[in-house]
């Protein structure tokens, strides 16, 4: 069963391809075998954390290889993935896509978003009024809602609002910041994964993902480390493209 809890993305059913069409683009390879290893956890690629000239090649070759195609909105139209592309994406059939709306704010872009070839829509609790009527407009036009919780939001202060949504994405750094995962944040995964499907966003590396799947997340997004050449055998640096450090 996938991440959303219908079996749309069957991740783990299907041979790897570590060669899609647009080999020279940046990936790691083995850290995405790592995640397909792991029964029930679907990987997602944020296309945020690659040049924008090369979001839609990286939304295509993510779709190529069976993952979800993360694609991070923004109020402000020119700091995250266009609504244009989104659009084209979901046209070409691309997919499957995970549109995640990161303020409140940026649900002014619903209107554009709630579309046939769209799978998911994650929103933020924070700063939304009415979770359930979001919710409610999003499944309305065929595609599965989605909840998104800041760092510093507790599981209980949001426990209403999950009765709405068919998923719950735990943020493990504040929206658009730099650096690390918080992996204490897992707490909020163990807690609500008996609920409903649980998935983690934001900083995730390697070195991160046995305690992120022994936390229970079956939908692991992972931007700038995956969007990497991977490192050499002679222990140097990989060289990263991205101008993102989620």
């Amino acid at each position: 069963m996938s991440a959303d809890g219908a079996g749309t993305l069957p991740f783990n059913s299907e041979p790897f391809n570590s060669e899609p069409f647009n080999s020279a683009l940046p990936f790691d390879s083995a850290l995405a075998r790592r995640l397909r290893r792991a029964e029930g956890v679907d990987l997602a690629g944020s296309i945020y954390a690659v040049p924008a000239p090369d979001r839609s090649a990286a939304a295509r070759s993510l779709a190529e290889r069976q993952a979800w195609v993360h694609a991070d909105v923004f109020a402000d139209a020119d700091r995250g993935v266009s609504l244009d592309l989104i659009v084209a994406l979901a046209g070409d059939g691309v997919g499957p896509i995970d549109v995640h709306l990161l303020t409140a704010d940026a649900l002014a872009a619903l209107d554009a978003v709630c579309r046939p070839g769209i799978t998911r829509i994650t929103v933020p609790f924070e700063g939304v009024a009415d979770v359930g009527a979001v919710a409610g407009r999003i499944r309305a036009s065929g595609v599965r809602p989605w909840l998104a919780i800041s760092p510093g939001t507790p599981l209980s202060r949001c426990a209403d609002a999950l009765a709405h949504v068919d998923g719950l994405l735990v943020m493990l750094l504040e929206p658009g910041d730099q650096g690390s995962s918080d992996l204490t944040l897992l707490a909020k995964v163990a807690e609500a994964r008996e609920r409903l499907p649980v998935g983690v966003d934001g900083g995730i590396g390697d070195a991160d993902l046995t305690q992120v799947l022994a936390a229970g997340a079956s939908y692991v997004v992972v931007g700038r480390q995956l969007f990497r050449t991977p490192p050499t055998t002679s222990g140097g640096p990989a060289h990263n493209r991205s101008d993102d450090d989620r």
